[in-house]
């Protein structure tokens, strides 16, 4: 237990207030009354110390601290770590601390801020990982988040960035996020709970204190004196519309979506272009989000809807590096661009040795048995035709049958290097494709043995998946 320092008793109305705005905090964000333990990243400074204060003493589950010293400060950043150890040792709190030197580790192009914020993260991830905790709490604050919003707006925004900093993502959970760091000091004085400085949040070469320290009390003395409520406010209220729009983006990007072998994504043509541009793109977005892709500038995004629009027809449009969008048949896709830049798997043959077996080709993995009767049927994953003394399965590349520059029915353009046509007793079958043979399904029943052959991506079936009548 980590309810060990004594509470004082009659507290002021400050600090009640505070108390209930924390309570409805963690009930909005899902950790109030969860039952596992709660990471805590606590630098030492009044907004963690405010914070871990009230997970331990107003909260009733467990906390682990967590403090990272990220090598800039040299003897004060020491200091903070023995600090915040002090502190946990008193309050009988779990407190892990690790030791960065975080210019080493910066990488190409990254600022210090941008590698420190990688590696704390880092950090607690592998803390709360190790302890078994569903969330990790941040001492971010009313503050912060009128930083951030008026940050974003400078850098260029939209409804999106306008929310400044989530309240929750992926477990990560903000209790103090509606207090302001005057209210914490506040709480940290009456209770009282000490804290430590961090200099360098005062010099203002870093932009981000330039902002704290020169613009907002030069806007709020010159301009408005609630200035920052009023962002504050503009985030609440972007945070209620973007949160619905994401809701309406996800159904209607599920909606849209339609499986293609080999695709990370694919969307149906026809139902995107219903969309207007404004839904369409959020549909992108969403997806882009879905899939940890880097977000698309405005020209981009304006580009990829072009083509999209255009229709029927090949095209490729580059989201980031070697991944692609591109346009084929009636579907969108987004696919790596190896698919169709490099050399496919070569033709080969595969023995059927007892009575069942499995191959790989490529990225497609196949099962096969042999059965006794039953109707011959090609299938989209699967089909059953008369083995007729076959003892060898080939397989070649589907695209490769026709023409330079085409391809079987139902085969996308970008896939014709890596699309499998196999070939066994007389008959071929394409998976996932409209079948060679007129008649997906024989009425004669087979007397003999037959083959049947199942087709998936990468040796892992389709959750649900229908396996055509076998």
């Amino acid at each position: 237990m980590n309810k060990v320092r004594p509470v004082k008793e009659g507290w002021s109305h400050e600090a009640r207030s505070l108390f209930k705005s924390f309570e409805i905090a963690g009930r909005d964000q899902g950790w109030w009354d969860h039952e596992g333990p709660i990471v805590a990243a606590v630098s030492g400074g009044i907004d963690s110390m405010a914070l871990l204060w009230l997970l331990c003493f107003r909260w009733r589950g467990k906390v682990i601290a967590a403090h990272l010293e990220h090598g800039f400060r040299k003897e004060t950043a020491l200091r903070d770590a023995v600090f915040v150890e002090g502190i946990c040792r008193e309050w009988n709190i779990e407190c892990h601390i690790e030791h960065r030197d975080i210019p080493s580790l910066k990488g190409r192009g990254e600022t210090l801020e941008e590698a420190g914020r990688r590696e704390r993260y880092a950090f607690l991830d592998r803390v709360a990982s190790s302890r078994g905790a569903s969330f990790i709490a941040t001492g971010h604050n009313a503050d912060d988040q009128a930083e951030t919003v008026f940050l974003n707006l400078l850098r260029g925004t939209g409804i999106r960035g306008l929310r400044g900093i989530p309240r929750t993502r992926e477990g990560i959970v903000r209790p103090v996020i509606d207090l302001s760091r005057e209210q914490l000091q506040g709480l940290l004085l009456e209770i009282p709970v000490p804290w430590v400085e961090d200099e360098t949040n005062l010099e203002t070469r870093y932009f981000r204190n330039k902002i704290r320290h020169v613009i907002f009390p030069l806007l709020s003395t010159e301009g408005n004196r609630r200035f920052a409520d009023h962002l504050i406010s503009l985030s609440s209220e972007a945070y209620e519309i973007e949160s619905s729009r994401e809701e309406l983006s996800k159904s209607l990007a599920c909606w849209c979506r339609r499986h293609q072998p080999l695709a990370l994504r694919s969307w149906d043509t026809g139902l995107l272009r219903r969309m207007d541009d404004q839904t369409l793109q959020s549909i992108m977005a969403y997806e882009g989000r879905d899939l940890g892709l880097a977000p698309l500038s405005r020209s981009k995004t304006s580009r990829l809807l072009e083509l999209i629009r255009r229709g029927e027809g090949r095209w490729r449009f580059q989201w980031e590096r070697d991944l692609e969008v591109c346009g084929s048949r009636g579907s969108v896709s987004l696919v790596e661009r190896s698919l169709f830049s490099s050399p496919g798997p070569c033709g080969e043959s595969f023995p059927l040795k007892g009575e069942r077996g499995s191959f790989s080709w490529g990225a497609w993995y196949f099962e096969w048995n042999i059965s006794q009767g039953g109707c011959p049927f090609l299938g989209e994953r699967a089909c059953r035709v008369p083995l007729n003394g076959v003892d060898v399965i080939e397989v070649e590349v589907a695209g490769s049958a026709g023409e330079p520059g085409t391809s079987r029915a139902g085969i996308p353009w970008w896939a014709e290097r890596v699309w499998p046509e196999v070939r066994t007793s007389g008959t071929v079958w394409v998976p996932f494709s409209c079948p060679l043979c007129p008649a997906r399904r024989q009425s004669s029943v087979n007397v003999g043995p037959s083959l049947e052959l199942r087709a998936r991506i990468g040796g892992s079936g389709l959750k649900g998946e229908i396996q055509d009548g076998i």
